[in-house]
């Protein structure tokens, strides 16, 4: 038997052993109302349902429901109605689409920066020699073999007629970072030589480029999160914040939540004076048009209001 005929038995093995069957939109509103979920509006309940799978609605469950640990297991806490899931779903759909947008803002701002030195020292295709980075041959080849993977699948037009007039496959720095994804463009800041590393983030006072490396990765993650609509709002990040040491900005907040990456995203903002997209406005007006949410689930501080960043 070969590899992918073993693959495919396992496969086949595990579908075997899955016995849950397809549930009607009814049916899951009647799991819901088993489970002591308040239902006041059935036809309302029954569209969303329609509307957001629900397994996806499920991961919104876990706040009203008894802990795993209890004789009540999957039970609906006392007076949760599916009015209160609805409400938290969409929350985090907001939170999510202004921390999109905002990383989108930092990323642009990175993207524009590495291009600029990097080519001003180097020339349009001094990234293709190892020499200017600080790297072993290894990592540089997966970089460079990611950068070729990602470009060569981009269909932008102004890809395709650089191509054309220029006979290339390669491409110049200011064109690739256009199209590398977020996660390769920090795996690229990671092996720029440490004096480049600090003028790609000269704006950003009291950060060093250690801390911004991980920064730039735990941000990478969490736009993914946003750009495939997952839960975010009382995530326990699996890539933590790395806390600057002599900044009392960072001090005293849990760096594997949410809020952490709030302060961090609004520094950077301010730091390179990206006032416009008004942010830490948005954030507040999100919590007063929500004000049930449990922002310490995402890890907000005690006196959140009048530390740091938020003053």
């Amino acid at each position: 038997m070969t590899n992918f005929q073993e693959k495919l038995q396992d496969i086949k093995n595990q579908i075997n052993k899955y016995d849950k069957k397809h549930k009607t939109f009814d049916e899951q509103l009647e799991i819901l109302k088993e489970r002591g979920l308040l239902i006041s509006n059935a036809t309302y309940a029954i569209t969303k349902l329609n509307h957001i799978n629900y397994y996806r609605l499920s991961a919104y469950f876990l706040p009203f429901q008894h802990k795993k640990s209890s004789q009540e297991k999957n039970k609906f806490l006392s007076n949760t109605s599916f009015e209160n899931i609805i409400q938290l779903y969409y929350f985090d759909t907001e939170l999510r689409k202004i921390i999109f947008e905002a990383i989108e803002v930092i990323e642009i701002y990175f993207r524009t920066q590495i291009s600029y030195f990097h080519a001003k020292e180097f020339g349009p295709y001094g990234y293709l020699d190892i020499k200017n980075f600080k790297t072993n041959q290894d990592f540089f080849g997966k970089i460079i073999t990611l950068i070729t993977n990602e470009t060569s699948r981009s269909e932008e037009e102004f890809i395709a007629h650089f191509r054309d007039k220029y006979q290339t496959k390669d491409l110049p720095i200011w064109t690739l970072v256009e199209v590398i994804s977020f996660g390769t463009l920090s795996k690229i800041y990671t092996i720029l030589k440490t004096d480049e590393q600090k003028i790609v983030i000269q704006k950003l006072k009291g950060i060093n480029n250690s801390v911004f490396k991980n920064w730039l990765h735990a941000l990478s993650v969490i736009r993914n999160i946003c750009a495939h609509h997952s839960r975010l709002w009382n995530k326990t990040l699996g890539v933590k914040f790395e806390v600057p040491r002599k900044m009392s900005l960072f001090q005293n907040i849990q760096n594997d939540k949410i809020f952490f990456a709030l302060n961090v995203i609004e520094y950077i903002l301010t730091c390179i004076d990206e006032d416009e997209l008004e942010f830490k406005i948005k954030i507040q007006q999100l919590l007063e048009k929500y004000p049930y949410i449990d922002k310490k689930a995402m890890g907000f501080a005690d006196g959140w209001q009048n530390m740091g960043v938020w003053k």
